[in-house]
């Protein structure tokens, strides 16, 4: 349990204090002061405190009646927010957002400035701690804030944002090699009796909002003073700078389409049959394979359709599935076959789609708001999604036109066009054992495990647009620190939440984590617990022969289940905790991201994370919301992004114990997003955030007076919530996305969902190009036409690998599926995971694949090279597809007889229940031209098969999900897919 100051001074500590000329040293008495002077004092008290409440009153109701404008900005969930907007030609003369631009210095193009830590107790160390206060209450006080348009004491004024900045870039233009601090004196001013603000209906009245003095720390990041030998130092750069080191920043949408059947299925097994589910799968690992009957080895050769379920404790649940909703109960239209599952699902879906997850073609619209107004942009565009692509996105293009694009095609990529959008399965970022889950927040821990990741990554919903031109200093200030976005209102005191699903109690919980994180513990805290389960999990690793740690390793997805059932984070204090630092509400907007802080979240906050995604499978108020716990992070120690940092933390824990502390060797921590997170800058409330957030709902004319607004207000973001349920609002937010947002993005096809033609760009372009985007078209349906030869190590492999391709061809391959399976000699997964004693099963009910005659299942010898298997697999290679001669990196002239599917598993077979969890791996994401590499099959050089591979995972960036059994890997892909399956099959239900 982690040391905490429970102490709460009294009301008589107070306000007692030395006044100027009273002697107040402990051993002199004070004159007794006269009794009628006494009563006398005591009734001026009392009346003025009477008086005082009635005017206060009268403020109060002037407030209310005026719209409680201060109090409203607090709760930007549920009102729409405008954001007006910023001097758009102070932008475009390159002015810092957020910051007042710093003497330019001719010659310079970059710099740096160091902060050395001290062994000595910190100005911030020396104050009290957070008061902790019963109920959450905090201790009434006059409202200072009840004009709105006044300012606050703690609302610095918008320039103060970059003061430190100024600074710091006016040192750098006097001399450049003068050190600058960060961070001031005097960072955590003592906490005064916090200001009340008044709050929403939606707060609690016990739970009042400080408002502290000292409002300007919030801007400027902790100096580490408590750790000795801790070097800080940031750089700066010119914007073009920023450009050319941030300009290939990846785009991360979160995308979900809750008319998508394999979405829909497991959205219903969650709902109707969690608590089976995880009452199974908790029993399991509690009790290891010993609680499953292991079906017997019967010798049987590999085939087409999986075999029956085997009589265990998840018979009943599979079978008869008594805890599934109705349309898979078949009381109505019984289920029989396969075909039955898969339609009742779809009806399910068209039917039963709630507003977050309606499809009216937000992305679409988003994707061209980026390339409308982000033309600088050359990186990568990837969708995280539950495994569906969008259905807009052209097929031939996205598979080849970045490989196989003309000159025209490839200089498009200078003006922020994309040639390619990447869906990624969110299963393939998830934590094993824990993927069947809606809940947004544990998703988004994750999101910054898509490969390759930049070093500062922009994520956003799939309704969010940029509404103007941003220029690279809109995401970043001339330190190369995120801009962080956020409404006016301050967060109140933190309040550990119940367990409902309250978004507003859910804000007030990760409050309460920061607060504890980021005030009452210091920089140098790392708790024994921690440190004991790295030990146990050989996280550490240190340098051979010498005592110095050189890293721990970031978590890896296989253990985060372990971690979860085995391991228990500290819990939060339940009394309320009082912030000493200011934070506010995020908005509604891209958020900028430094990749390194959610490695340092994943690894510093490895228990929180793990019990979370394990316990939380839909939004509860005990998440951590993650955009509230990065700003608080970035905002004030940004340094502890490090890769080096937690090392440096182990081995000062390490020193102090053995009474060496003052021998550290220095550390140093550079603030470039590479290794260290750059110090952000914050853009609060409605000017300088820029952002307006709407609401669309059933209500045609409220839905015109917001698409008026955000049209009026002109922001540079702005986000349109779905809150609405009639075709009549879906057509009146697709009108106006389409009228603000009309050309249509490269990758687009060229008929639209409603079967409207846009594909303008493509007519505009001239005859030349629309007869290369037509050869394109005829390149695609041939290859499409190709067969896919698939191996594995496993039966159990088959159905996964089989299904696993509907997404990674985006639904467009037509061809055969010859799938064969490795004869190692070893036993069959199922006898391995009971010999093992393996403990983590998947309990979700998913039918089992029965298979049409074009595909096919056959064993291959142990050992066969690809070009083996391919030619055993097709026969006598005649044809093929000719690549032409747009096609880049050596494609051009190769004549591609069909694809594999490398699925083996390395060193088969297992031996170890470690090696179990990754025994079987299918494909997780789209694929394009660029993910494979050709193999040679002869008869000549040029006649290849295009070979995606688990070997080239980490070369190649592809995406795969891996798993113990063919059960782990059905909750990924659980529903048959026409192309490939026979709806006529009686239906079967996969087992572990």
């Amino acid at each position: 349990m982690r040391p905490l100051v429970v102490r709460r001074p009294s009301a008589q500590e107070a306000v007692r204090g030395p006044v100027a000329g009273t002697d107040v040293h402990p051993r002199r008495r004070k004159q007794r002061v006269p009794t009628g002077t006494l009563s006398f004092l005591v009734a001026g008290v009392v009346a003025l405190l009477f008086f005082g409440c009635i005017f206060h009153g009268m403020l109060s109701s002037a407030h209310t009646r005026s719209g409680g404008a201060v109090g409203a900005s607090i709760m930007p969930k549920d009102d729409m927010m405008v954001r007006a907007p910023q001097n758009e030609k102070l932008r475009r003369q390159g002015q810092w957002t957020g910051t007042t631009r710093a003497p330019v210095v001719k010659g310079r193009t970059s710099s740096s400035t160091t902060i050395t830590g001290a062994n000595k107790t910190s100005a911030s160390s020396s104050l009290p701690p957070p008061i902790l206060h019963a109920g959450g209450a905090t201790p009434a006080a006059p409202d200072v804030l009840l004009n709105p348009r006044s300012q606050a004491p703690s609302e610095p004024p918008a320039a103060g944002s970059s003061a430190a900045f100024e600074a710091s870039g006016r040192a750098h233009g006097a001399k450049a090699t003068v050190p600058t601090r960060i961070v001031t004196a005097g960072l955590h001013p003592a906490p005064a009796p916090p200001w009340v603000h008044r709050l929403p209906p939606q707060f609690s009245p016990m739970i009042r909002r400080p408002n502290l003095p000292g409002a300007q720390a919030q801007y400027t990041p902790e100096e580490p003073r408590l750790l000795p030998g801790l070097q800080i130092q940031r750089r700066s750069f010119t914007p073009a700078e920023l450009l050319e080191r941030f300009g290939d920043t990846d785009i991360i949408y979160s995308f979900v389409n809750g008319s998508e059947a394999n979405h829909q299925y497991r959205k219903a097994m969650r709902m109707f049959c969690m608590q089976e589910i995880l009452t199974l799968e908790g029993t399991s690992y509690a009790k290891g394979h010993r609680f499953l009957t292991p079906r017997p080895n019967t010798g049987e050769p590999p085939t087409a359709s999986s075999n029956s379920a085997p009589a265990n404790p998840f018979q009943a649940l599979f079978r008869f599935l008594h805890c599934a909703p109705e349309f898979l109960r078949g009381t109505q239209n019984p289920i029989r076959t396969t075909g039955d599952v898969l339609q009742a699902v779809i009806a399910a879906a068209r039917h039963g789609v709630d507003n977050r997850d309606r499809e009216t073609d937000e992305l679409r619209h988003s994707l061209r708001s980026v390339e409308q107004h982000v033309r600088w942009h050359r990186g990568r565009v990837v969708m995280v999604s539950p495994g569906h692509h969008p259905t807009w996105v052209d097929g031939a293009k996205n598979f080849l036109a970045g490989m196989c694009g003309g000159a025209r095609v490839q200089a498009l990529r200078s003006s922020g066009t994309h040639l390619r959008v990447t869906t990624v399965h969110q299963d393939a970022v998830m934590p094993y054992g824990m993927r069947l889950t809606v809940d947004s927040h544990v998703i988004e821990q994750h999101l910054w495990r898509v490969r390759n990741m930049t070093p500062v990554h922009v994520y956003m919903n799939d309704d969010y647009f940029v509404n103007r031109d941003v220029a690279i200093t809109d995401l970043f200030n001339e330190y190369g620190g995120t801009i962080v976005r956020t409404e006016r209102g301050i967060i109140a005191a933190g309040a550990v939440a119940d367990r409902s699903a309250s978004w507003a109690k859910g804000v007030l919980h990760t409050q309460q984590f920061n607060i504890m994180e980021l005030d009452v513990l210091r920089e140098d805290y790392l708790p024994e617990a921690l440190v004991a389960m790295w030990d146990s999990l050989k996280r550490v690793n240190r340098s051979a022969g010498a005592a110095a740690v050189t890293a721990i390793s970031v978590p890896p997805l296989d253990e985060a289940v372990d971690v979860a059932h085995q391991y228990e984070p500290d819990p939060l204090p339940g009394k309320s905790l009082i912030p000493r630092r200011p934070r506010r509400y995020t908005t509604h907007a891209p958020f900028v991201y430094c990749t390194n802080m959610f490695r340092f979240f994943e690894t510093r906050y490895e228990r929180e994370f793990a019990a979370t995604a394990l316990r939380h499978r839909s939004r509860k108020a005990r998440d951590l919301f993650i955009p509230f716990v990065y700003n608080a992070f970035i905002m004030a120690r940004p340094w502890q992004a490090s890769p080096k940092f937690l090392p440096y933390l182990l081995e000062l824990h390490r020193s102090r114990r053995q009474g060496r502390a003052d021998a550290m060797p220095p550390t140093e921590i550079v603030l470039d997003n590479v290794d260290g997170c750059g110090p952000a800058s914050l853009l609060s409330g409605a000017t300088e955030s820029d952002c307006v957030f709407a609401k669309f709902l059933n209500d045609l004319t409220l839905n015109e007076a917001v698409v008026k607004r955000v049209r009026q207000v002109n922001p540079l973001y702005f986000n349109i919530n779905a809150g609405f349920s009639s075709a009549e609002a879906a057509d009146q937010l697709r009108r106006f996305l389409h009228g603000k947002f009309p050309t249509p993005v490269y990758l687009e096809g060229l008929v639209d969902g409603a079967g409207e033609v846009v594909g303008g760009r493509t007519r505009a372009a001239g005859a030349a190009a629309a007869a290369e985007e037509e050869a394109l078209s005829r390149l695609f349906g041939d290859l499409m036409e190709l067969p896919v030869v698939g191996v594995v190590s496993y039966e159990e492999g088959v159905c996964p690998l089989v299904r696993s391709l509907a997404l990674a061809f985006a639904g467009h391959h037509r061809g055969g599926v010859r799938v064969s399976v490795e004869q190692h000699g070893g036993a069959a997964l199922r006898e391995a995971r009971a010999a093992l004693g393996h403990r983590v099963v998947s309990a979700m009910p998913a039918p089992a694949c029965a298979y049409k005659e074009q595909v096919s299942v056959d064993p291959a010898a142990r050992g066969e090279s690809v070009a083996e298997i391919a030619r055993r697999a097709m026969g006598e290679m005649r044809g093929g597809v000719e690549l032409p001669s747009t096609c880049g990196a050596g494609g051009a002239g190769l004549r591609v007889h069909g694809f594999v599917v490398d699925a083996r598993t390395r060193g088969a077979p297992v031996r170890s229940a470690a090696a179990l969890r990754d025994a079987l791996a299918v494909p997780a994401q789209t694929l394009s031209l660029e993910d494979f590499r050709a193999v040679a099959v002869g008869p000549s050089e040029g006649d290849v098969v295009l070979v995606v591979s688990r070997e080239d995972a980490e070369a190649k960036a592809v995406h795969w999900v891996n798993g113990a059994s063919e059960s782990d890997l059905l909750v990924t892909y659980p529903l048959p897919v026409e192309a490939y399956e026979d709806m006529g099959a009686e239906v079967r239900w996969s087992v572990p």
